[in-house]
């Protein structure tokens, strides 16, 4: 399960501001996938979808609407193909709930930052999985904007949620994240700058090292 990952406190707990290095807004990549001829994008799907289903390609809009997509009822199934698929997420006791996550995941790992942007600004809840992907556009190289909604996105989950990030980019886990120093330095400084008023202790307790399970 996703939830075993993140469990063994650091020793050194929050990370030291490591040496100055090129500006953040130069490390990271525009090259940029595009659509298809029916509109679509591929995704491979390596490193996410398996907390999914299964680590397999996923084609999603290239211009989307996030949020009216996420509205519809019903939501497609991510692999229609799969029949093993349809019927696990028909089996779930909540099965919008489970396609919800599922393509926020989705949309989360879309080569557009414009799509990416427009699902960090929606986004709310507690949904593991999809706070691991934040996590990961904190912690690797997306555009500074991308980061900054990344962060205020963190902060309307709950403590629990806000607790499993601060797991994942300070590699409080069993599988110690992949993060470079530099890159959780700047996570942090996005998490800082974020942080509304009412959460100030929630932010102190987590860069204290508190790894507490409720």
């Amino acid at each position: 399960m996703l939830f075993e990952r993140f469990r063994r406190k650091p020793a050194g707990g929050t990370p030291t501001p490591p040496p100055a290095h090129e500006p953040e807004e130069r490390r990271w990549s525009t090259v940029r996938d595009g659509p298809d001829s029916d509109g679509m994008v591929t995704l491979s799907g390596k490193g996410w979808a398996g907390d999914l289903w299964r680590e397999r390609p996923v084609r999603v809009p290239w211009r989307v609407d996030v949020g009216e997509f996420l509205g519809r009822r019903p939501l497609p199934y991510l692999w229609p193909d799969d029949a093993e698929y349809r019927a696990y997420v028909d089996a779930d006791e909540d099965p919008g709930r489970l396609l919800r996550a599922g393509w926020i995941d989705a949309f989360l790992h879309h080569p557009d930052d414009r799509v990416v942007i427009q699902c960090l600004q929606i986004f709310a809840g507690d949904n593991a999985v999809n706070l691991t992907s934040i996590a990961d556009i904190l912690g690797h190289a997306s555009a500074p904007q991308v980061k900054q909604e990344a962060a205020k996105a963190v902060w309307r989950a709950g403590d629990a949620g806000v607790h499993w990030v601060f797991n994942v980019l300070l590699s409080r886990g069993l599988i110690p994240s992949d993060y470079d120093a530099l890159s959780v330095h700047e996570a942090i400084g996005h998490l800082r700058r974020a942080c509304p008023a009412e959460r100030m202790r929630t932010l102190e307790s987590e860069l204290g090292g508190s790894d507490e399970e409720d």
